[in-house]
């Protein structure tokens, strides 16, 4: 993999304000996120180079979204 090279990220608002970031392979987990009780909002899949650009990315969307972050 080159160091401009994005892979496909997903990710979740856990209910204690906690941002979860994970790498993308299938739709369903995040449908097993979106089913879950502790997770408040899911956003994705999206592209990143890697897991910081991943977290800034859910970051900015869950604050613009107006979530608790």
């Amino acid at each position: 993999m080159t160091p401009n090279e994005k892979l496909q990220w997903w990710g979740y608002l856990h209910e204690l304000g906690t941002i979860q970031a994970k790498r993308y392979f299938d739709r369903r987990d995040i449908e097993d996120a979106e089913a879950s009780d502790f997770v408040q909002d899911v956003y994705g899949p999206f592209e990143a180079t890697g897991r910081i650009d991943a977290l800034a990315i859910l970051t900015q969307h869950f604050k613009t979204e107006g979530s608790d972050v």
